[in-house]
């Protein structure tokens, strides 16, 4: 995996990951250490990526509710708001294989 600060492809992984189980790399050239979401949109989440990117998915594909898709996945044992809904889906609306960007022209 690249370095996400510097670019450099000399980047050795290190054995322990993070709380959401990504994996971590330390580059070689500028000391400092990464993981798989480092650089991404996706970096503050506390959730995992998979997680937020079905949400999003459900939201437009069904067309459910900001709070009928909090309350479904509060079923599932993951807690988040109707507000976290929309903030994801305003990220993350245009993440290339969600939306075909060809339906809003």
């Amino acid at each position: 995996m690249p370095c996400p600060y510097c670019a450099a492809t000399a980047t050795a992984e290190q054995p322990r990951r993070t709380a959401l189980g990504y994996r971590t790399c330390r580059c070689g050239r500028c000391r400092r250490i990464g993981n798989e979401r480092t650089g991404t949109s996706f970096n503050h989440l506390q959730y995992p990526t998979d997680l937020v990117l079905l949400v999003v998915l459900w939201r437009l594909r069904y067309k459910l509710s900001l709070r009928d898709l909090a309350e479904m996945f509060l079923e599932r044992g993951f807690v988040f708001s109707h507000e976290a809904v929309r903030d994801w889906e305003a990220r993350f609306v245009f993440v290339k294989g969600i939306v075909d960007l060809t339906i809003f022209w």
